[in-house]
């Protein structure tokens, strides 16, 4: 009876390990893909203002890479119950949460300074006087932000009107999608009438998303480390029921 309880709670322990271990894999996959998108959003801020941002994109995604591998391996070594390759699990769990632990506070004094630089950047971009060879790149950039964050102006369309100038094609997302001049100059007209255009600025939408990301990234780190440190130990506990076993198998063979 001892023995049948023994067993149990060694397949429950064998069983949580391999979710556990499948959820890290789920997770890491999930950070993958948003360091990727994060990246190429940070591209259009210029490396100027990003800093080691991208860096700490480029650690994130080969982080992710790492996670997924020592995961995988500490499900095959549950599943086949290879004490040798669940300690080799265990040691490398252990120097992925000190490699998480420096992430997450490398990841979140670049994310901080990025804010500044960010806001810095972009009330300067707005404001500032550009000559008619620049207007043209100078247009498409904030067209690209204000479809992008699906925003208008830098704090809100009245930052148009009161610099005097028309509200942008791009704070008006049916007429900017348009097709043909025609519809295009119908649809803008009915947007700036009724007043359908976007009402949020961009600064706000780009610090809320930089804070969002950031937040996530860290939110990832904290689920992680409580993940890794139940996998250890579970990883600890089959292994020394797994070695038990192999002992009191020893002694009955030798006797």
């Amino acid at each position: 009876m001892n023995m049948n309880l023994v067993q149990i709670s060694q397949n429950c322990a064998k069983a949580l390990l391999i979710v556990l271990n499948l959820l890290c894999i789920l997770v890491a996959l999930c950070t993958f893909g948003v360091a990727v998108v994060d990246f190429k959003i940070l591209q259009q801020y210029g490396e100027e203002q990003t800093g080691g941002c991208f860096t700490g994109d480029v650690i994130i995604i080969v982080a992710s890479v790492l996670l997924a591998a020592v995961a995988i391996m500490g499900c095959v070594g549950a599943a086949r119950e290879h004490v040798k390759m669940l300690y080799s699990y265990v040691f490398c769990v252990l120097l992925m949460v000190i490699l998480e632990l420096m992430i997450a506070i490398f990841v979140s004094v670049q994310r901080y300074g990025l804010q500044f630089r960010v806001t810095d950047w972009i009330r300067e971009d707005f404001y500032k006087n550009v000559t008619v060879y620049d207007s043209e790149q100078h247009l498409k950039l904030w067209d690209k932000l204000q479809t992008s964050y699906e925003c208008c102006g830098l704090n809100g369309p009245e930052d148009y009107v009161a610099l005097g100038r028309h509200i942008p094609l791009a704070c008006c997302p049916r007429a900017y999608s348009a097709r043909t001049d025609n519809a295009r100059k119908l649809m803008y007209k009915s947007c700036v009438e009724t007043e359908t255009y976007y009402k949020d600025g961009c600064e706000e939408e780009v610090l809320y998303l930089l804070q969002s990301d950031a937040e996530y990234m860290l939110g990832v780190a904290v689920i992680s480390f409580w993940f890794e440190s139940i996998s250890i130990v579970l990883a600890m506990w089959v292994t020394k029921h797994l070695r038990n076993s192999v002992q009191v198998y020893k002694n009955t063979v030798r006797y």
